[in-house]
């Protein structure tokens, strides 16, 4: 019996241990060790090697795990279509698996794309597949890639360490298609000037040139003669996609304001329409590739000032283009280069007439390439000694309180400059610097301070003599933009009247009596307050209250624990996803339901109709922490009626779903007007049921 336990111990594989897959083996090899152990002492010989067998094969499964956990981290990558046209960008999306934390990409040779970076979020999620359960976590980093060429484009793959060495990752390849030669729309973007100063401004011009519309419609406007709307992407219309160190002069929302069209027809400006005539539906939901009926003009765009140039076609003739000119008006706040654009156009336009006198439509994409302004820097060369950092067009001033002072005595000026360009890196002067200030001030440090558009600078002078009669004209510089030079100005003097600083009787000056040893009380003297105190202890108990000292420390401790139960709270809820997509659900959801709804309205009613339907049964799955992309539209409604929702409003959920499906499978425009407003009515009523259930936050 011994001998079979020695062999099973000397062929046991050490690395074949796992406490957590396999609990019973350790136990199993004990009790046989115990059972053919002799009885004269070599019993605890064999358990002490089983029980070294078994904290071995406890490190071993430690490690183990945690080599497989290393291993099990993966960087994947996906674009969200492998083919765009030349102007456009493709979302990029890297997603690295199994990370505990975060772990910033590295994205390298990436030269042929212009890169920004649109978003970062955690993944913590579960799916079923089968009988087997898949944990999903790790974070996602989204980016938008604007290809700089067309042709088939090599995506490196991204560069991601984790413990000093790279992760394995693919890379992609995306094809870009070159705008088709035409000259049915040709666009021209230019800038005003190619580099400036900063707070400098400048013009950004979009022209679009469309083609007339054949006989007898050539003098009609071809944008008011067709729907769905013209689909221009104009990124510089919107202040949020703006790089920051670039401000426009008017908001977005008012340059767009003053775009709207007061006819039908016009242009939609990334996505947005000015507005919808209540005069039927029908026009939003067409698509780019189906065209639509001309003459029925009834969702209002966005349309500049319009002229006819004459300009020649492919063939050479000279026709009488419609030019449509986009300009907005920019300052740059930082030094450095920016891109403007590139710009699109999607549309049908009326090529020709059919026998039976119709217009016929064809589709068209243009592109135009992206315009570079520089923001630089002010010249060092002729900088004077007294340039602030301020740029633009300026004017000084100079105030002080009090106009009169002894020897000493403090006094305030402030300095300001006021005017347009950039004043919040303007420095202060240093008044010390200049020797007529110097020689009759002592001068203090001072604040500096933006006011609209004005620049504060105050200091803290004292003067040093009697014959000080005037604050000297102050020297301040700015660059002028417009004439490319310095520009110094000064301050008017200011005059001041000083005189000589008071004296002090000694009868004046409290005094200090000789120290006694047996004074137990405090004296006073009509000279002065305590004048006779001579040891400080006099003037305070120094009883220790050990009392005291115990309540306070009770009561720090107390609020210790308050504040960490208070952190541990926090910190639990942070970490809650289930809670956080509970809190968020409402606002996501209505997030996704306005940008379906601008989808639809552009004129894809398949992929509008899908985006609406998903919007809703986002919010079922947030409320329900279910991973996206699991719950159908029948799903959905049966988890509704689940969690008590009325039969109402879950009828009208279900009318929706129908409706989408209705719209993704062939019906037509009439039926799906009113989809938007309704599936908008359905969403605020499930919020509200939800949130009195309290399914969410």
């Amino acid at each position: 019996m011994r001998e079979h336990a020695e062999r099973d111990l000397d062929c046991c594989d050490l690395s074949q241990l796992s406490f957590a897959a396999e609990p019973l083996l350790f136990w199993k090899t004990v009790n046989l060790g115990k059972a053919a152990a002799p009885q004269n002492g070599k019993r605890r010989q064999v358990a002490a090697v089983q029980i070294a067998m078994f904290v071995a094969a406890l490190f071993a499964n430690i490690l183990t795990a945690t080599s497989l956990t290393a291993q099990d981290r993966e960087v994947i990558v996906e674009l969200d279509r492998d083919k765009i046209y030349e102007g456009e960008s493709a979302r990029y999306r890297i997603f690295l698996s199994q990370f505990d934390q975060p772990v910033e990409p590295k994205l390298e040779g990436f030269d042929a794309f212009e890169v920004r970076r649109t978003g970062t979020q955690r993944v913590d999620s579960s799916i079923i597949n089968g009988r087997r359960r898949i944990d999903r976590r790790g974070f996602i980093y989204e980016y938008a890639l604007t290809p700089k060429e067309a042709g088939d484009l090599q995506i490196p793959a991204p560069i991601v360490e984790v413990d000093g060495k790279p992760l394995a990752a693919k890379s992609l390849t995306l094809t870009v298609v070159a705008a088709k030669d035409q000259d049915i729309v040709i666009l021209e973007m230019t800038s005003s000037h190619e580099s400036v100063y900063p707070m400098q401004p400048f013009d950004v011009s979009l022209k679009a040139l469309v083609k007339p519309t054949p006989e007898p419609l050539s003098d009609r406007d071809p944008l008011s003669v067709q729907s769905p709307l013209v689909q221009l992407t104009l990124p510089w219309a919107e202040d949020d996609a703006m790089a920051a160190g670039i401000q426009a002069k008017i908001p977005g929302e008012r340059w767009l304001a003053s775009l709207r069209s007061r006819t039908s027809g016009g242009f939609s400006i990334n996505g947005r329409e000015a507005s919808r005539s209540p005069f039927g539906g029908g026009g939003g939901f067409g698509g780019f590739g189906a065209f639509d009926s001309f003459f029925d003009g009834r969702t209002e765009g966005f349309r500049p000032d319009t002229k006819r140039v004459l300009r020649a076609d492919a063939r050479g003739r000279r026709l009488e283009y419609w030019e449509y000119t986009f300009a907005r008006t920019f300052v740059g706040e930082k030094v450095g280069e920016y891109a403007f654009g590139p710009v699109t156009v999607k549309g049908i336009f009326g090529v020709r007439v059919d026998t039976r006198g119709q217009l016929e439509g064809e589709p068209v994409y243009a592109f135009a390439k992206p315009v570079t302004v520089r923001v630089k820097d002010v010249p060092t060369a002729g900088r004077p000694d007294s340039y602030t950092g301020a740029v633009g067009r300026f004017e000084i001033g100079a105030d002080l309180s009090p106009h009169e002072a002894k020897v000493g005595d403090p006094m305030t000026l402030t300095l300001w400059l006021r005017g347009e360009g950039t004043l919040d890196n303007a420095l202060a002067p240093k008044l010390e610097s200049i020797d007529d200030v110097a020689q009759h001030f002592k001068v203090y440090e001072a604040t500096e301070e933006t006011r609209g558009d004005s620049r504060l600078f105050t200091y803290s002078l004292r003067p040093k003599n009697v014959e000080t009669s005037a604050v000297p004209p102050i020297p301040i510089s700015y660059f002028d933009v417009e004439k490319e030079s310095f520009v110094t100005l000064r301050t008017d003097p200011i005059p001041i009247t000083v005189t000589e600083a008071d004296r002090l009787d000694s009868g004046e000056i409290a005094m200090s009596g000789p120290k006694r040893a047996d004074a137990t009380g405090i004296e006073s003297r009509a000279e002065g307050i305590f004048a006779n105190v001579t040891d400080l202890r006099q003037l305070r108990d120094e009883t220790v209250h050990l009392d005291r000292w115990f309540l306070s420390l009770g009561g720090l401790t107390a609020l210790f624990f308050v504040v960490a139960l208070v952190t541990q709270r926090v910190q639990r809820l942070q970490s809650d996803t289930s809670l956080q997509r509970r809190r968020g659900a409402a606002t996501a959801a209505r997030h996704r339901l306005q940008a379906a709804i601008r989808e639809a309205k552009v004129g894809d009613s398949r992929n509008g109709a899908e985006a609406i339907s998903e919007a809703l049964i986002g919010l079922v799955a947030d409320a329900t922490n279910t991973p996206h992309g699991i719950l159908t539209s029948t799903n959905a409604v049966n988890k509704l009626r689940e969690l008590g929702i009325t039969d109402e409003i879950v009828a009208q959920v279900r009318d929706v779903m129908q409706s989408c499906d209705d719209a993704r499978y062939g019906a037509t425009s009439d039926a799906l007007q009113d989809l938007p407003s309704k599936a908008a009515r359905v969403l605020d009523d499930l919020v509200r049921a939800m949130k009195g259930q309290r399914l969410l936050l």
